[in-house]
C-alpha cells in the first residue's frame, strides 16, 4: 500500500462511509418524492419481477429478483421498485473505497469512492432501476476480491467471492463477460495474477461462478435462447458496417458518462503518467485490463453499428480508482490544467438538449472555474479530483432539482423533451382503460412497446387485457408474447401512436371503427411546438392477421391515418 506522511492518522473508512451513507439517505429521500413515472424498462423490468424465474425475455434475472424483493414488502409504487438502485450503487462504492486503499493508499480509496458514486451515470442510475445498476456491485466486488486473491489476501475466502461476484454479475447482465476478458488480460501480463488463478483458487472460482449462472443457462436452452438472442440483436450489425462518425459521438458521450474532467484525465494519463515505481506501475497496468477492453469494444462496436453510451459503463468503476491514483501522486502541471478546461468547454458545446447560448455559458463556467480553481490549489492535479467531485455533485443536485419541477418550470427551462417518457403515463392509463370500459373492449391493442409497458404498470389493476400488436408477425419485444386471438379480438379498442402503422391494423381486421383520441400534453419542444403523447382510437373486431411479407409492407408503403398536424417553425400566439 501507498501512503503519504500522516494518511495512516487519517480514518478515511469512517470518511468515506459517512459520506456515503448521507448520499445514500438524500437519494432515498429524492426516490420518495420525485413526481416521475416509471419509463417503459423499468415498467418492463418491474412486470418480470411478478413472476420469478430463472430469465426473461431481454435480460438475465437479478433485476426482476431484485424488484420482487423490495415490491413484495413495500408495494408496487414508483420508488419501491426503485429503492434497490442507490443501495446498489453504494455498496459498488465501498467496494473501491477498500480496492483503492489496499491498492494505493485510504486516501485514493476515499476520491475513488466519492468519484464513483458521483459520476453523472450513477447520479442518473441511482434515480432509476436499471440492469447498469444491478450490475455495477457485482462488477465491483469482483475487483476487490480478485486483487485480494492476487495480494495473497483471504484465500480461499477471496476466490469463492470472486467466483459469486461474477456470476451474479452474469446473472444481471451480459456485460460481465468483459471482467472475464479482464482477467486473461491479467494473466498474460501478470505474473501475481498467474499464480492466483492458475491453482485451486482459480477452480474454486471458475466452479462458483458457472454453478451460479448454470440455471439461467438451462432456462435460456429451454427456452430457444431467447434472451441471448436479443443481446446479439442489439449489436445490429446486419446493416452497413463502417459509420467512422459514431466513434466521435460515442468519445462525447463518454464524457457525460464518467464525467468530462474524469474522462480528460483518463486519457490524458494514458499517455502521460510514468512512475518510477514497477510496483505502482504493474497495479496501474492490472486496472487498465479492466478499463480498456471494455472501452475498445464499445468503441469498435459504435464504428460498427451504433453503441447506447452505457454500454462502456463497466469501464468506470476501475477507472475511478485509477484516476484517483494518477492525479494523487502526479506533480504540479500547469499544462494539464489548462488543456483539460480547453477540452472541458469544448465538450460541453455537444451537450443535447440544451440552446446554444446555454452551453457556452455553461462551457465558460465550467472552464473558467478550473482555471479559478487550478490557482487556489497551485496547479496540483489532485484538485482536478475534487473540482470533479465538486462539479458532479452540482450535476447531481441539479439533476433533484429537475426531476421535481412542475411542467410549467421545466418547459421554460426548455427540459421537457428530456423528461417525456417519464411523465403522462399515469393519466394515459386512467383515460385508455376508461374508454375501454365505456365501449365494453374485450382487450386494449397498442402498436407500440413504450406504450405497452408504460399502460401495463400504470392499469396494473385492470380486468382489461392489454396485448401489443406484433408489427412483424412475430414477437419482437416482450410486450407483443402474448397474442391476439379469440376470444379477446370480440371487440378490441385500439390505441394507436403510429400514423404510419394504422393502414396496416386497419388490413388486419374485419371491422375497424374510429374512436376519437387521447391526448396527454407533456410540455413543450425547445421550439415551442407542443409536446403531447396522443393516442388514436379505434374499436375493431375480427382480427385476421396477414402475412407479414415485402409484398404486404410495399401495399402501405407512405400511407398514414390521422397524422399530426406540422408544428410551425415559429408558433403563432393568440395575442392576449
Amino acid at each position: 500500500m501507498m501512503e503519504s506522511p500522516g494518511e495512516s492518522t487519517t480514518d478515511w473508512r469512517r470518511i468515506t462511509y459517512l459520506a456515503l451513507l448521507i448520499l445514500l439517505a438524500l437519494r432515498v429521500l429524492l426516490l420518495a418524492v420525485s413526481p416521475l413515472n416509471l419509463y417503459a424498462d423499468e415498467a418492463q423490468y418491474w412486470r418480470w419481477g411478478e413472476t420469478l424465474d430463472w430469465g426473461y425475455y431481454s435480460k438475465p434475472p437479478m433485476i426482476a429478483w431484485l424488484i420482487h424483493a423490495v415490491t413484495s414488502v413495500f408495494g408496487n409504487a414508483e420508488w419501491a421498485v426503485r429503492l434497490p438502485a442507490p443501495f446498489l450503487h453504494t455498496a459498488g462504492a465501498i467496494f473501491l473505497f477498500h480496492l483503492g486503499r489496499d491498492m494505493y493508499g485510504g486516501r485514493t480509496g476515499m476520491l475513488a469512492a466519492l468519484g464513483y458514486a458521483l459520476m453523472p451515470a450513477v447520479v442518473l442510475s441511482s434515480a432509476v432501476i436499471s440492469t447498469d445498476g444491478v450490475l455495477m456491485p457485482f462488477w465491483c466486488a469482483a475487483l476487490f476480491c480478485f486483487w485480494r486473491l492476487r495480494a495473497g489476501k483471504g484465500s480461499w475466502v477471496s476466490a469463492a467471492g470472486l467466483g459469486l461476484a461474477i456470476g451474479a454479475g452474469l446473472l444481471s447482465k451480459y456485460a460481465m463477460i468483459y471482467f472475464l476478458i479482464g482477467i486473461v488480460l491479467t494473466l498474460l501480463i501478470d505474473r501475481d495474477s498467474r499464480r492466483a488463478l492458475i491453482s485451486g483458487h482459480g477452480l474454486l472460482m471458475l466452479g462458483l461462478a458457472a454453478l451460479v449462472f448454470a440455471p439461467h443457462m438451462a432456462w435460456n436452452a429451454a427456452h430457444d435462447f431467447e434472451t441471448v438472442s436479443h443481446t446479439v440483436d442489439n449489436a445490429n450489425l446486419g446493416g452497413d458496417l463502417i459509420n467512422p462518425e459514431n466513434a466521435l459521438t460515442f468519445l462525447v458521450d463518454q464524457l457525460g458518462v464518467f464525467g468530462p474532467v474524469s474522462f480528460l484525465a483518463l486519457v490524458f494519463g494514458l499517455f502521460a503518467v510514468r512512475s518510477q515505481d514497477e510496483g505502482i506501475m504493474g497495479r496501474d497496468r492490472w486496472l487498465l485490463c479492466f478499463i480498456l477492453p471494455v472501452l475498445v469494444i464499445i468503441l469498435g462496436q459504435a464504428v460498427l453499428s451504433r453503441a447506447n453510451a452505457n454500454w462502456a459503463a463497466t469501464a468506470y468503476p476501475a477507472a475511478s480508482v485509477l484516476v484517483a491514483a494518477w492525479l494523487i501522486r502526479a506533480r504540479a502541471n500547469r499544462k494539464l490544467w489548462f488543456i483539460v478546461a480547453g477540452l472541458t468547454f469544448v465538450a460541453l458545446q455537444f451537450v443535447p438538449d440544451l440552446g446554444v447560448w446555454v452551453r457556452l455559458i455553461l462551457g465558460l463556467i465550467v472552464g473558467g472555474g478550473l482555471l479559478l480553481f487550478a490557482g487556489l490549489v497551485r496547479y496540483r492535479p489532485s484538485g482536478l479530483l475534487w473540482f470533479s467531485i465538486g462539479l458532479h455533485g452540482v450535476l447531481a443536485l441539479s439533476f433533484a432539482a429537475i426531476s421535481l419541477l412542475p411542467l410549467q418550470s421545466s418547459t421554460s427551462l426548455g427540459l421537457d423533451n428530456a423528461l417525456k417518457r417519464t411523465r403522462g403515463w399515469d393519466q394515459a392509463a386512467k383515460d385508455v382503460f376508461g374508454i375501454a370500459r365505456s365501449v365494453g373492449a374485450t382487450a386494449v391493442l397498442v402498436d407500440e412497446r413504450e406504450a405497452w409497458h408504460g399502460l401495463d404498470y400504470y392499469g396494473r389493476d385492470r380486468s382489461i387485457p392489454l396485448l401489443s400488436w406484433r408489427r412483424y408477425g412475430v414477437p419482437k419485444s416482450f410486450s407483443e408474447t402474448q397474442p391476439l386471438a379469440p376470444p379477446l379480438d370480440q371487440r378490441v379498442l385500439i390505441a394507436s401512436i403510429h400514423p404510419g402503422m394504422r393502414p396496416m391494423l386497419r388490413s388486419e381486421f374485419e371491422t375497424f371503427e374510429p374512436a376519437g383520441e387521447i391526448s396527454v400534453p407533456l410540455g413543450k419542444r425547445s421550439n415551442g411546438c407542443p409536446l403531447s403523447r396522443t393516442f388514436v382510437l379505434y374499436v375493431a373486431s375480427g382480427f385476421k392477421p396477414q402475412v407479414h411479407d415485402a409484398d404486404w409492407e410495399a401495399q402501405f408503403e407512405g400511407q398514414t391515418e390521422f397524422p399530426p398536424a406540422p408544428c410551425p417553425a415559429k408558433p403563432e400566439t393568440d395575442g392576449q
